[in-house]
């Protein structure tokens, strides 16, 4: 699965990129780390992580994830 939103993007064959899948109270959440593109888009710049409510196989999911997401900041490798 490839998501592109605005400079960021997550690309589950890209090493750096990470989704981990919990499930809490019947519901599964993701904790997603994905590419900063940065403001030109064309290289990578960082990473950033975001978590949200997740369905397996659903693009939307990850797309609103990465636009609307919780963000946390670095705590070592997920």
């Amino acid at each position: 699965m490839k998501v592109n939103v605005n400079q960021l993007v997550y690309d589950d064959a890209h090493p750096q990129c990470t989704c981990r899948v919990v499930q809490s109270q019947g519901q599964l959440y993701a904790m997603v780390q994905c590419l900063d593109m940065g403001m030109d888009g064309e290289e990578v710049v960082g990473t950033k992580r975001y978590w949200g409510t997740f369905e397996w196989d659903s693009e939307d999911h990850m797309r609103a994830i990465l636009k609307n997401g919780g963000k946390w900041d670095d705590h070592g490798p997920i």
